[in-house]
């Protein structure tokens, strides 16, 4: 019984209790309403959508959305910056009220619920350059992936591939520290991860934009606790509120564009060649929008182009249809109103006179100078020039109308630029440039005043543009270096921590070179490593900072084999092949490397090596040369000898008709004067070859630096190497007999002996040389050119066209031939007499060489044929436009001897390498296309 009254009496308890209870559960769970100042978690570091910026002050996209929202609602918010994980961890235990803004997760939905998507981001994994070439998620499972403590990238990852491995890290910035230290191959952030951080060329040269991999596209939304949920409705609200615009606003700024055209647009002026325009295909073209390009490659922004004039350009930026302009002079006389971004490029502007050659300024000081009215270098103009007239333009076409018609005196005005107008309007001959002074003016990107964060992005992404980036640039769309701003010449490569462990954990490197293979390679008088190869090796060690071990070989079949064994480690000047790459690794070519022969003097010269079948033909033991040859021209007898010495000797003693070496040993050495019986000629048959470095394959990794420093020899470096190295020196057997006189003479002294008798002989001695020297000119001249119009023959056009193709070749640049044939000559000869057709001939070279710069070359092709070769030309219009002037020029009477005649020609053209990649082909592509245009009746051009 006494039982039965406890459990009655718990019941009744329980029952009269059960009211309160329930009210107070549900005063527990009654909601909380939404505070007057609402407090929020965020990242510290989660650049450009929830940072700390330099000032300590929350910043970024979100940041700036949530400031539109408490501005519609009237609800006050406080950020509260910390560490990612920490900002999780916070709204867990109730210390703040909201997380700006999250990806969604299976996870973070048990503790958390989400507002609606406020905005969204990609993430991505970045690759390093080694291992770029992978494409897809599953192909990183061999390398440990770099992550932020706390973010969805994880489980992202290992919902696509399970089984990759992860290295954790608190904060971005110790991931970043790693990956720069090399821990790393591949990491995973959101997309701008480079923009949040100080500029790092390490990061960004290692990890490039293009060889991310994408992740997922994720949703931000803001959270709250579970309890807090109702406070959702009020955030959806306050968001959907926000206009459009605004946030348009907010997201070029952080961006660098709008999401809904997911690009930047920059307006551009046209006609501004070669800096900018549209091309013949209608696109935009030129230096400033390949540095455009560049720019977008390097930050992984797309960009689109509004074509306009100048003032029209400008007009875009401040009417908001555009976001930046391409490149603007603006300086503190022209002041758009804009936003200067960064200073962007800088053009170099000179003097320009009509038909005058100006050698001093002091010829123009006083007279009327013609200008741009935008011109930025007005004040410094007149400082040079105080007694300068000076008058303004609004166009090219009234400056130069001006120089006609002698309203000034010559005009001021970007030289790149003019050059190209000049040239494209058949103008090019009729002015010339002043090069000693010039003018710098800076050339700005601009943005609207209020996106200041928009100008840093744009500033930030150039900075991460090299200056060897820029240089080749320039050296594609800048013909005169002389109006070029970058240089690779002694500016020092960028090398990575990773790979200067690994150049340090070399030690020193052997190089094998030949002790009698001058200009290229030598040991000298003080048994030194000297010669090009020298220099080019001196250039390595000092962009690498490695140390290079010279290791002399007297033959190059030993000096080969060494290297393939790995007893050396690199051999300079050595041709890349197909037979020799499975066993060693090659350098991208450094130097150019045509053939010669060397012939005795009475030997009648060949062109083609295919003419010499039969011939004993002599080559270096252990060159790749045997095998071509043995290919190629299986008619001739091939002799192995041990040097290019031995090889000479064996032409001047008669045991082989010819030997065959690259040009600049060959002239190196027949320039020496120790054989005197022999002459050269190139080869125009055999493909030219380039000289690279040959490498162990051991150390394979090299290669890459290797190749960045040779990069830095641009043709500036090339040409003084030739010049030292390469010059040609006239000498004679007088030169010799010279020396030897005077150690005679030396002996004479000595022993007192017929003294006036030798004073009598030096002098005349003296006079002999000179007139040796003269004629040994005279006859340098005679063979290289044409007796009548003193042209270049077709000896000399051969050697210059060979030297075009092996340099345009490496700048991978155009140059053009123009075959011109006179219609009709003949007659002129037929009725007036032979003396009457040279004198016209003569005219017509002089006509010829009025149309071209001086770095082209006219020559008498033969007969009643001339070819002209332009260097540097941006496409075959460029060479129409030449011959258009030829054909104009020679369409005006020429009078001789009272007689007025009047001259028409046929030309064809032919540009390297559309339509031929060595002499032959492209002499072959002009003719018969010359041939083309005479069938059709003549006085016009093909090509």
């Amino acid at each position: 019984m006494k039982l039965i009254s406890t459990i009655f009496t718990f019941l009744l308890f329980t029952l009269l209790m059960w009211p309160a209870a329930a009210n107070e559960t549900a005063e527990q769970t009654e909601p909380l309403p939404i505070p007057n100042t609402l407090s929020i978690s965020m990242s510290e570091d989660a650049y450009p959508y929830q940072f700390v910026d330099d000032k300590g002050n929350p910043a970024g996209v979100m940041v700036d959305l949530w400031r539109e929202w408490s501005s519609v609602t009237g609800i006050k918010v406080l950020f509260k910056p910390m560490q990612w994980k920490q900002s999780l961890q916070a709204l867990t235990d109730g210390d703040v009220d909201a997380h700006i803004g999250m990806a969604i997760t299976e996870e973070r939905q048990q503790l958390f619920s989400y507002g609606d998507q406020v905005s969204s981001l990609n993430s991505y994994l970045y690759l390093h350059k080694d291992i770029a070439n992978k494409k897809s998620i599953e192909d990183i499972r061999p390398f440990k992936i770099g992550i932020i403590e706390g973010t969805s990238h994880k489980d992202d990852l290992l919902a696509i591939e399970p089984s990759l491995t992860f290295k954790n890290f608190k904060t971005k910035q110790a991931l970043y520290d790693a990956v720069v230290g090399g821990e790393l191959y591949a990491f995973a952030t959101i997309q701008g991860y480079n923009q949040g951080v100080p500029i790092n060329l390490e990061l960004a040269n290692n990890f490039h934009i293009s060889s991310r991999i994408l992740i997922k596209e994720i949703e931000l939304a803001p959270a709250v606790a579970q309890q807090n949920q109702t406070w959702l409705a009020e955030f959806n609200q306050g968001f959907n509120q926000i206009p459009d615009s605004h946030i348009d606003e907010v997201e070029k700024r952080w961006f660098g564009y709008r999401r809904e055209s997911n690009g930047l647009l920059i307006a551009m002026q046209m006609n501004v060649e070669p800096f900018v325009d549209i091309g013949l295909d209608g696109l935009p073209h030129g230096l400033y929008v390949d540095l455009w390009r560049l720019w977008s490659d390097k930050t992984g922004i797309s960009i689109d182009f509004i074509p306009s004039d100048m003032n029209g350009s400008i007009k875009l930026i401040k009417d908001g249809h555009a976001d930046v302009h391409i490149g603007y002079p603006e300086s503190e006389e022209i002041n758009t109103g804009l936003n200067r971004a960064n200073h962007f490029y800088s053009v170099k502007s000179r003097f320009f006179s009509y038909n005058k050659e100006i050698k001093e300024l002091s010829e123009i000081d006083g007279k009327r100078i013609g200008l741009f009215a935008t011109s930025p270098y007005i004040i410094e103009l007149r400082k040079l020039l105080p007694k300068a007239q000076i008058r303004y333009y609004d166009s090219m076409e009234q400056l130069i109308k001006a120089s006609r018609d002698g309203d000034i005196a010559g005009f001021v005005a970007s030289s790149a630029y003019t050059s190209h107008y000049l040239l494209h309007h058949k103008s090019w001959s009729e002015f010339y440039q002043f090069n000693k002074v010039d003018f710098n003016t800076l050339i700005y990107n601009l943005t609207k005043v209020e996106d200041a964060e928009l100008a840093e992005r744009i500033a930030n992404g150039f900075k991460l543009i090299s200056d060897f980036e820029m240089a080749k640039l320039e050296q594609k769309w800048l013909l005169n270096k002389a109006d070029r701003t970058f240089s690779t010449v002694d500016k020092q490569i960028f090398i990575s921590n990773k790979e200067k462990k690994y150049l340090d954990s070399l030690g020193a490197i052997k190089l094998g070179y030949l002790t009698q293979w001058a200009p290229m390679e030598y040991q000298n008088e003080l048994g030194e490593f000297s010669g090009i190869n020298k220099e080019v090796i001196d250039i390595i060690t000092a962009q690498l900072s490695i140390d290079i071990i010279p290791v002399a070989y007297q033959n190059w079949d030993k000096l080969n084999k060494d290297l393939q064994n790995g007893s050396i480690h690199l051999v300079g000047s050595m041709a890349k092949n197909i037979n020799r790459e499975p066993a060693l690794e090659f350098t991208k070519g450094y130097w150019p490397s045509p053939w010669a022969i060397a012939t005795t003097l009475t030997q009648q010269p060949l062109f083609n090596l295919s003419q010499y079948n039969g011939k004993r033909i002599a080559v270096v033991k252990g060159y790749n040369l045997i095998n071509l040859l043995r290919q190629q021209f299986p008619g001739l007898d091939i002799v192995l000898v041990d040097s290019t010495q031995a090889g000479l000797e064996a032409v001047s003693s008669g045991r082989v008709d010819l030997f065959i070496e690259q040009v600049v040993t060959l002239a190196y050495v027949l320039n020496e004067g120790e054989f005197p019986d022999l002459k050269m000629a190139l080869v125009a048959d055999l493909t030219e070859q380039k000289s690279h470095i040959g490498v162990y394959p051991k150390l394979k990794q090299i290669v890459p630096l290797l190749n960045r420093a040779i990069e830095t020899i641009d043709e500036t470096k090339q040409q003084q190497m030739y010049q030292k190295w390469v010059a040609v020196d006239l000498r004679s057997e007088a030169d010799k007999y010279q020396k030897w006189f005077k150690i005679v003479l030396l002996g004479l002294l000595i022993i007192s002996v017929i003294t006036f008798i030798v004073f009598l002989g030096n002098k005349r001695l003296k006079l002999e040389i000179a007139l040796r020297k003269t004629a040994e000119k005279k006859i340098k001249f005679v063979a290289e050119h044409d007796p009548v119009t003193k042209l270049p023959n077709r000896g000399l056009l051969d050697d210059r066209l060979a030297v075009a193709i092996s340099a345009h070749e490496r700048e991978q640049v155009k140059f053009a031939l123009l075959f011109i044939d006179l219609d009709k000559f003949k007659s002129v000869n037929d009725q007036h007499g032979h003396h009457i057709g040279d004198a016209l001939l003569i005219n017509i070279a002089s006509a010829l060489k009025s149309v071209v710069r001086k770095s082209d070359t006219v020559s008498r092709f033969g007969g009643d044929e001339f070819v002209i070769l332009l260097n540097r030309i941006d496409s075959a219009e460029c060479a129409a436009k030449v011959a258009d002037n030829i054909i104009k020029v020679l369409s005006k009477p020429i009078t001789v001897e009272e007689i007025k005649l009047v001259t028409y020609a046929s030309i064809g053209i032919a540009v390297f390498p559309d339509d031929g990649d060595d002499a032959i082909a492209l002499l072959q592509s002009a003719d018969k296309k010359m041939y083309k245009v005479k069938k059709q009746g003549g006085d016009r051009h093909s090509f």
